[in-house]
């Protein structure tokens, strides 16, 4: 891989005061980041950005991909009234307040087994990406995630859990705090949209996101959000794909214990649902 330039970028607001932005929708402001390098503090010399183009054959396979994803709505941004679309895929920890009783492969992993496996396989050449790129801190991000047995990692040489794919979704100033403190990847694609540039306001960083091109940051520590995307034609459309590893796949056992004790905690709740039902005992209410 050719030798990325780095650029120095001053600090404009403090960790402590961006913190007041989250849950701000993000103004209409021009990508000032355009160019390949690692983006670094200008004081600290720490890199918060790594941006540049992916392979072109990577490119066309993903594109494909994710065209061909069924979406879900997720939600409306209820200032805007823009709908977001998107999908995860990869690994899911429990939630018992879900139904969800073990850690398991997502829905789209047995329902989309082809485009669930392109994610799989960029995420393998993503992560060789950044390991060559910056060892450092890939290194200290093995170690964060140290808690995570391999089993739950999306492919085998990614230290990711799992991802979401976003189908030109305008989304908030926020910090991805579901994830461990390491760097995610956002490759995207895109056609026919104005706008749609990630921005990091604490260093006043606005990227492009350009088609074919992938960001590399550390989501968890750093506010971000998407500026407002315009449509220019018809087949417009704007895809992120962004890898994380979850915390609560920390707490997973193997695959094998996994499915016995939700099997386990399914029959119980059954029991207990159809003792209600006749009488025998009070219903149990969730949570309480």
């Amino acid at each position: 891989m050719k030798e990325l330039t780095v650029f120095p970028v001053k600090q404009v607001i403090t960790r402590d005061d961006v913190r007041e932005m989250k849950g701000l929708l993000v103004p209409e402001i021009e990508a000032n980041i355009t160019e390949e390098g690692i983006y670094v503090d200008e004081t600290t010399g720490e890199p918060f950005l790594v941006y540049l183009k992916m392979d072109a054959d990577v490119t066309a396979n993903l594109r494909n991909a994710v065209r061909g994803i069924k979406y879900s709505a997720t939600g409306v941004t209820r200032s805007t009234g823009v709908q977001n679309n998107s999908r995860t895929f990869g690994m899911a920890p429990r939630k018992p307040f879900q139904t969800r009783e073990a850690c398991r492969p997502t829905s789209m992993s047995h329902e989309q087994p082809e485009e669930h496996d392109v994610l799989v396989q960029t995420a393998d050449i993503l992560s060789d990406i950044m390991r060559e790129i910056a060892p450092e801190i890939y290194e200290k991000d093995a170690k964060e995630t140290s808690a995570v047995a391999d089993e739950w990692r999306i492919s085998e040489r990614s230290l990711w859990t799992s991802g979401v794919v976003n189908k030109t979704s305008t989304l908030p100033y926020h910090y991805d705090g579901n994830n461990f403190d390491m760097w995610s990847a956002m490759p995207v694609v895109r056609r026919g949209t104005r706008g749609g540039y990630l921005s990091i306001p604490e260093y006043n960083a606005v990227i492009e996101c350009r088609d074919g091109w992938v960001l590399f940051f550390p989501g968890f520590r750093l506010l971000h959000g998407v500026t407002p995307i315009q449509h220019i034609t018809k087949d417009a459309y704007r895809y992120t794909v962004v890898y994380y590893c979850l915390r609560g796949m920390k707490d997973c056992f193997t695959y094998a214990v996994e499915q016995a004790e939700a099997r386990k905690r399914r029959t119980e709740r059954e029991l207990a649902f159809a003792s209600a039902l006749k009488g025998e005992t009070k219903p149990r209410i969730l949570g309480g």
